[in-house]
């Protein structure tokens, strides 16, 4: 067995902005309450300290990772509850800035870090796409992964970091809009089709209307089934689970004892040599074609 508890948090995005962002403090707050419940790991939102920021200072908060003062804060905090804490925030590297994920560990030392590599349209205006691949991180009670907010839309990362054995997936975010269908069902394919635990962490707003910060930060078996839900309102939600528990295969015989989970299926049974196409197609709309022109754009400015 590979017990462990996880828990997620839906933050408050104020409107109008500040400077400092709030939404620090209540990630910090969340750190301390799922230290209180006995949870394994938390998992925050995308970029607090960009989110619910007065825009005008936001070039002024990138930092280096480590050696920067929000990391040390979430550092404290993950050490003195005793568990691992991930998020993102935006990072300072040389002349550089990414949208960066952070991956503390009990003690609060980091792990280490992944920079978000498919950036959302005009997010390459201010941070470079990733450049340290698709690490997965080994603690204590499993390996994790993480990709942010619109990595979900790429599954070929997602079985990159299943690939590399990751139990336990995580997706922080700053999606805009409860669609339920759109995001849930993107979230819940993801968790499918690699046969893993993932965690989504969201912002709200108040009031909660359509075109806001949607929350419902959840966490999702590898059936797809929400073991636990935030809802629409800030908060923090748990999970006990068995990352070992793979859910077995209807095959009977020789070809049960070759696929007896449905992991070993999904991930034994694929036809890389096949998949060629994926390096030579290009999209067909003129605007896709320009997306990676923008990118480097950005890396030479």
């Amino acid at each position: 067995m590979r017990p462990a508890r996880l828990a997620t948090a839906s933050i408050l995005h104020d409107d109008p902005p500040s400077y400092p962002s709030r939404c620090i403090e209540r990630c910090l707050e969340m750190i301390d309450r799922a230290g209180d419940a006995r949870a394994d790991i938390v998992l925050l939102p995308e970029e607090p300290d960009v989110v619910g920021c007065d825009p005008e200072h936001i070039p002024q908060l990138p930092e280096p990772i480590p050696g920067g003062d929000t990391l040390a804060l979430f550092a404290q905090r993950a050490s003195d509850n005793n568990l691992y804490v991930a998020y993102s925030q935006r990072e300072q590297d040389g002349e550089s800035v990414y949208n960066t994920g952070v991956f503390l560990d009990r003690k609060g030392d980091l792990m280490g870090k992944y920079r978000k590599m498919h950036l959302a349209p005009g997010e390459e205006d201010e941070v470079l796409p990733g450049d340290l691949g698709y690490p997965v991180f080994e603690c204590d009670f499993g390996r994790v992964g993480m990709g942010i907010c619109m990595d979900i839309h790429y599954p070929e990362m997602w079985r990159i970091l299943a690939l590399k054995g990751a139990h336990l997936l995580l997706f922080p975010t700053m999606c805009i809009d409860y669609t339920g269908d759109h995001i849930e069902s993107i979230v819940n394919a993801r968790a499918i089709d690699n046969q893993v635990y993932l965690a989504s962490s969201h912002f709200v707003m108040q009031p909660f209307l359509a075109g806001r910060s949607m929350g419902h930060s959840r966490i999702v078996d590898p059936y797809g089934r929400t073991l636990a839900n935030t809802s629409h309102r800030p908060g923090l939600t748990f999970a006990d689970v068995d990352l070992d528990a793979g859910y077995e295969t209807w095959y009977t015989g020789e070809q049960k004892e070759r696929y007896p989970t449905l992991k070993d299926c999904y991930l034994g049974m694929r036809r890389p040599e096949t998949y060629h196409e994926l390096l030579e197609l290009q999209p067909e709309s003129p605007a896709w074609q320009t997306a990676p022109d923008l990118a480097h754009a950005a890396r030479d400015s």
